[in-house]
């Protein structure tokens, strides 16, 4: 104990000799980092380690005063900031508060095999953004690239000077840091185990005190670099309490923990620790239980813990507690192709535990050799690889990207190890992509990608060319063209746009003919007439991809017949009319459709059709109105517009007989007005019977009348008669009673 006491004594005094040296030097800049966002579930599990590891690498730089991020954290809570809603104004007052020179800001995103850095750094005195970035980082060069990072701020604050930025000399304090948390002790057969938490990330070692009572007094006992610490050499029964202590870079020793009581127990015997299997990003135990001896119950397997160290780590971790029964685990996300050390430890039902197991190392999966992507494919790239070299893998993911450094996305997940060769297609033409391929299992497990490499594709095919355009055809445009296209082009067809206007600002997708056709008929469905059309072809090839647009032609379709013209219809005209036009100047007009619009009607109708210029339509209604309009229709088919209306009206019936009168009653003389139309010869005179029917009795060529007969009731009554035989309506009915 007492070497242990000379040791650590040795150790403080350099680092206060340190500290004192460091007070003489130049005053550094001081830089803090908030917490980083992470965008995502998965995202939080990463942004703790790269928080730490970039303090970490500009710390090793040596030219900042790094602040401690638990600093920072208690005043954004002291504020009341979360950092979904945190903005530059909010991470200036923290820094403020803090008494930073510089922050670091950002987030952090996880997809496929690459986390996504994104990073801002700012100057809290100026409030200029020196730096704002995005990084991508894989488990493979994971500490090599944030060490890039913290070189990258530290030329940024510098200015690109290479000379330190000197600061007023002010006085250093150095917080005392918070004493660890979670302090536990676990006893086996002869020694005590001890692990903490510490919030302090870049600390110096941890002060271990020892006391047989818990009230102390406490003894400084051991000193350890990673927290934990195993009292080893002691007797069955033994028991201690410990407390521990941190000591920062400075020399600052935190207070003690609380105290904590160990004593070595009755523990079962550790696990035969049998084998380790790499797998993808992990490793599978297996191990078998020891029986336990004189059938002490507490030397019986309950249950077991895992242990764990990377590389060159100096202790281990626990990274499972696993129920009795259980002889094989499988560690998950570990890095590819990096060594881990293993032990395996038994607990019994009061959950003492025993010694460790054998160590055992194994090599996780590494990550698969670079594809071989091949240039020059019409629209597609055609990727190889080399067979994963171990049997636990299930298939391939392939990645593609635009640039190098780009973000990389999924575009293949292929089952079997056996495959080598995926086709990359319906990609853009001339386009250069980079590609990455990482290997899975179908539990999970997936390899980080690995180098990029690159391949081309090939340029677009040519245009046609001698494109020509045939018009004056009814309703459709004839197009012809040739191909300027070389086998090696693999032109499969073309494709016909057509267009309102020169440029083809809107143009339509009419057409997709294969490659040995070179005319086509705009015409399905019909064309608007006289219209004028503009077209341009493009060439498209094996692989979809289009040419360039040929030169645009233009053809105009035939046009309509023009409306006829000099219409016209006769009016007066008994129960019929008279219609005539001139004839079209076109030489093949087929023929005139009439329309009219009668008098009980609120449309145009079609009459008939006639390859005349003249029609009579009659049977038509007396002192009527009529509408007619006319159009033409050529011989294919293409209809004029419509000519003017022209109103007519029929010749109307005679004045109903007024003013009708009883001369003589006994002689049964009547007179009545004359009507005033000059055609009228003559006046019927109807006697009603007793059915009210009227039957002519007379008719006369002057106002008036005397019946033959004086016998009987007369009810009768008069109408008026023109030159054309048109009849009035009836007048006033007159009765003469029996005398």
């Amino acid at each position: 104990m007492k070497a242990r006491t000379i040791s650590f004594c040795i150790f403080f005094l350099v680092l206060v000799a340190g500290t004192v040296f460091a007070e003489d030097s130049v005053f550094r800049p001081r830089l803090g980092c908030v917490p980083f966002l992470a965008t995502s579930l998965q995202a939080m599990a990463f942004t703790e380690d790269i928080s730490s590891s970039l303090l970490n690498s500009l710390d090793r730089v040596r030219y900042f005063e790094i602040v401690e991020r638990k600093k920072i954290e208690q005043f954004l809570e002291l504020e009341g900031y979360r950092l979904d809603n945190l903005d530059q104004a909010g991470i200036l007052k923290i820094s403020s508060k803090a008494g930073l020179d510089y922050v670091v800001s950002g987030s952090v995103t996880a997809g496929g095999a690459a986390t996504t850095l994104t990073l801002e750094l700012l100057d809290t005195r100026s409030k200029n953004v020196l730096m704002k970035e995005s990084y991508y980082l894989s488990s493979s060069d994971f500490s090599r690239k944030l060490s890039e990072v913290a070189e990258k701020i530290t030329e940024r604050v510098r200015g690109g000077s290479g000379q330190p930025q000197l600061f007023s000399p002010a006085p250093v304090k150095h917080e005392k840091p918070a004493p660890p948390t979670g302090v536990e002790a676990s006893g086996t057969n002869n020694s005590i185990r001890i692990r903490w938490q510490s919030s302090l990330k870049q600390s110096a070692g941890f002060n271990i005190y020892r006391s047989p009572s818990a009230n102390g007094p406490y003894t400084i006992y051991s000193t350890a670099q990673e927290p934990s610490f195993t009292d080893e050499n002691l007797k069955l029964n033994e028991e201690y309490y410990y407390r521990v202590a941190v000591v920062t870079g400075e020399g600052i020793v935190s207070e003690m923990s609380a105290p904590v009581r160990g004593n070595t127990v009755i523990a079962p015997p550790p696990p035969i620790f049998m084998n380790v299997e790499p797998e993808i990003k992990g490793a599978t135990l297996a191990w078998r239980p020891r029986s336990g001896t004189g059938g002490d119950p507490r030397t019986e397997s309950t249950g077991f813990r895992i242990y764990r160290k990377q590389g060159g780590e100096a202790g281990f971790n626990q990274v499972a507690t696993l129920p009795a029964g259980t002889s094989g685990y499988t560690d998950r996300a570990l890095s590819d192709g990096m060594a881990y050390t293993y032990m395996v430890t038994a607990l019994n039902r009061d959950g003492a535990e025993s010694d460790y197991s054998s160590r055992l190392g194994v090599r996780t999966l590494p990550v698969p050799a670079p594809p071989e992507p091949a240039s020059g494919g019409i629209r597609q790239v055609r990727i190889t690889w080399n067979r994963y070299p171990s049997e636990r893998c299930d298939g391939y993911v392939i990645y593609r990207a635009a640039s190098k450094d780009g973000a990389y996305e999924t575009v293949a997940r292929l089952e079997g190890i056996a495959s080598s060769l995926y086709v990359d297609s319906g990609l853009s033409d001339r386009t250069t992509y980079w590609y990455r391929i990482s290997a899975y299992r179908k539990d999970g497990g997936e390899t980080d990608i690995s180098p990029p490499v690159s391949a081309t594709t090939r340029d677009i095919p040519p245009p046609p060319v001698k494109v020509r355009a045939t018009g004056g055809q009814p309703r459709r445009i004839t197009l012809s063209w040739d191909s300027a296209g070389t086998p090696e082009d693999e032109i499969k067809g073309f494709v016909i746009y057509r267009g309102m206007d020169e440029k083809l600002s809107e143009p339509l997708k009419i057409a997709e003919v294969p490659a040995g056709q070179n005319e086509y008929q705009d015409g399905k469905p019909p064309l608007s007439d006289g219209t004028t059309y503009y077209y341009r072809i493009v060439s498209i090839n094996s692989g979809g991809a289009v040419s360039r647009g040929s030169s645009p032609v233009s053809a105009t379709t035939k046009s309509p017949p023009e409306p006829p013209a000099g219409f016209r219809g006769s009016s007066g005209e008994v129960k019929k009319t008279v219609l005539s036009w001139e004839k079209n100047r076109e030489p093949d007009i087929r023929e005139y459709q009439v329309y009219v619009k009668r008098p009980d009607s609120s449309e145009f109708r079609l009459l008939d059709s006639v390859s005349g210029n003249g029609f009579t339509d009659s049977g038509l209604k007396d002192g009527a109105g009529y509408f007619y309009k006319i159009r033409a229709i050529d011989s294919d088919g293409l209809i004029s517009d419509f000519s003017g209306e022209v109103g007519i009206r029929t010749k109307p019936l005679p004045a109903k007989v007024t003013g009708i009168s009883v001369i003589d009653a006994s002689l049964r003389i009547i007179t009545w007005k004359p009507n005033q139309e000059k055609d009228v010869k003559k006046y019927n005179l109807f006697r009603k019977n007793f059915l009210g029917i009227g039957q002519k009795i007379a008719e006369t060529a002057e106002p008036g009348w005397q019946a033959a007969d004086t016998k009987g009731t007369l009810e009768l009554y008069v109408t008026a008669v023109d030159d054309a035989g048109l009849e009035s309506e009836p007048s006033e009915t007159v009765v003469f009673k029996e005398q």
